[in-house]
């Protein structure tokens, strides 16, 4: 009826329950810890003190993970304190996933890395892709890590392209690669680069254009958007050109 591995929505429920099933076989939430990094960051509500910036990443990754069925435990925020780093991952023994954001660096201010490679391992630094390079993957006395970058444009692209098929993994899912589909371009890209590139774009008139501003701090570029324009590595499409277009719809849920 339904094989092992389906997501169950209001038709998979539907069904169920047209062929009298009051009960299924499920596999349990996964359990993510989600913590920021960084003495800069304050949370929304909070004055600004000089230098320091909003945390928008929180509030975007705890929704984003309750929409995709995780139990989310919100740690907080990291201090630039070695110390105080470990103590807090140390509390994070019964979760399935650590979720930082702030990267993971090889700066001597890299606490979150420090710890890591001192009780775990860091097995992945840096990423071809733009946006979204530092991201990395390790682990902390066998917990799984993924530290996401700390702008807020790379956090959606690494989370959405990478961090949710691994959760839905997780989570039984067999097909978890989004939705995309071939498009015209409607602009004209300057030069090859060497990473491959998700640009924040919508369709209007059948073709794909991208937001004029795709810095990776700039999180109003994903609010106008309505799905990521990929940009393949060593590419330069201009108007009329085939890209892929990624529907954040496909992504956000």
């Amino acid at each position: 009826m339904l094989d092992a591995g389906t997501r169950l929505g209001p038709i998979e429920l539907g069904l169920a329950a047209s062929l009298g099933c009051a009960v299924l076989s499920v596999v349990r939430k996964v359990r993510v810890a989600v913590l920021s990094t960084g003495d800069e960051l304050v949370e929304p509500g909070l004055p600004l003190g000089p230098g320091q910036i909003y945390n928008s990443n929180r509030r975007l990754l705890l929704s984003w993970l309750q929409r995709l069925g995780c139990e989310v435990v919100d740690a907080g925020i990291l201090p630039d304190d070695l110390t105080l780093t470990r103590e807090r991952l140390g509390q994070l023994n019964d979760v399935d996933l650590i979720l930082s954001t702030g990267g993971v660096s090889v700066g001597e201010a890299d606490y979150l890395g420090i710890a890591l490679r001192e009780a775990g391992e860091l097995a992945l630094w840096k990423l071809a892709i733009k946006p979204g390079k530092p991201l990395t993957f390790g682990h902390f006395r066998g917990v799984p890590v993924i530290g996401l970058p700390g702008n807020p444009a790379s956090t959606l692209v690494t989370f959405g392209l990478l961090t949710r098929p691994y959760l839905l993994r997780r989570q039984g899912v067999q097909d978890v690669a989004p939705l995309q589909f071939s498009v015209p371009a409607g602009f004209d890209w300057p030069k090859p680069g060497n990473r491959r590139e998700y640009l924040r774009g919508r369709m209007e008139h059948g073709q794909a254009l991208i937001y004029k501003n795709q810095s990776s701090g700039v999180l109003r570029s994903a609010a106008w958007a309505e799905g990521l324009v990929q940009v393949r590595e060593g590419t330069a499409p201009g108007k009329g050109d085939s890209v892929q277009f990624i529907p954040l719809s496909e992504l956000l849920g």
